[in-house]
């Protein structure tokens, strides 16, 4: 029998970069915008607490409902953020020129998106428990399912289920090309933070071109095996 094809993180990296260049101006702006949107409720948030503080202490029950409110806009927010980038940076790595109103196209799985990381941190977490390497396993085999969800219409379950198989015949190679692509988004963020407005959009393309290698492969072996 021929021996698996390997997963190669130079290629993911150059495929990504490349992703990443194609739709910059729209990706970067994204973030930005989201980073000011967060940066805003956050600012409101902390303005309310010290008025309460100062002012008016016996409305802390009524402004808690208020700040409850913020902090779950804040929550939909993100989920629409990782899910506009996801899909911008798979779109970007399979060679399409995006505009912005295009981010938006899979808003949709927002709610598959939250079952996702329910069921997936549930699940490395109870992996933790039992032993811990099952769940350092699982925490790298669901990493592409964000990517599957936004890839074709499927539920969270199956999307963490073709992460994990996707993964799995190239788990240690992968568990490398993630900690680069980690050390790729800090080395941003200490640029002054600024540099993360590029960096985070550049990892989820990275991710992306990981994601899309993966298919590859898994297309390619599973060829192989049926001429054999």
């Amino acid at each position: 029998m021929a021996s698996a094809i390997s997963f190669q993180a130079g290629k993911a990296f150059r495929a990504g970069w490349k992703g990443f260049s194609r739709n910059a101006g729209v990706l970067v702006g994204f973030t930005v915008l989201a980073a000011v949107v967060l940066g805003l409720l956050q600012a409101i948030q902390y303005g309310l607490v010290a008025a309460v503080v100062v002012n008016n202490p016996d409305a802390v029950g009524g402004v808690s409902l208020l700040l409850f409110g913020i902090a779950l806009l804040q929550a939909i927010v993100g989920l629409i953020y990782s899910i506009a980038l996801l899909n911008g940076g798979l779109r970007s790595v399979r060679g399409e020129s995006l505009a912005f109103s295009d981010l938006f196209s899979k808003v949709t799985e927002v709610p598959n998106l939250i079952g996702l990381q329910i069921f997936g941190t549930l699940a490395v977490l109870l992996g933790s428990l039992a032993f811990v390497i099952p769940g350092v396993y699982l925490g790298v085999a669901y990493v592409f399912a964000g990517m599957a969800l936004v890839d074709k219409p499927q539920s969270f379950v199956d999307a963490l289920t073709l992460s994990r198989r996707l993964v799995t015949p190239h788990w240690f190679d992968i568990t490398i090309f993630l900690l680069v692509v980690i050390g790729i988004i800090l080395l941003g963020y200490l640029a002054i933070l600024i540099g993360g407005f590029v960096s985070v959009p550049v990892g989820f393309c990275m991710i992306a071109a990981g994601y899309q290698q993966l298919l590859v492969l898994a297309d390619n072996n599973n060829q192989t095996d049926s001429v054999e």
